[in-house]
């Protein structure tokens, strides 16, 4: 199965808040790679805040 850039960006999000003024307000697990980072500023702009890790991505499928 392929992965579409959505499907594959979405994985690595923890928390994702639209806040006041335009602040996109985002969470990555730990051990997200670097361009999901870019990726993010790409999509929401220059008003995205990114909040510090808190923990990994759960392995793929791990019962929550």
């Amino acid at each position: 199965m392929l992965m579409n850039n959505e499907e594959e960006f979405a994985q690595w999000v923890a928390s994702l808040e639209s806040g006041d003024c335009g602040y996109t307000y985002i969470r990555f697990y730990g051990d997200a790679p670097s361009w999901v980072r870019d990726e993010a500023v790409n999509r929401f702009g220059k008003g995205t805040v990114f909040l510090p890790p808190r923990q990994n991505r759960p392995p793929a499928g791990a019962v929550a």
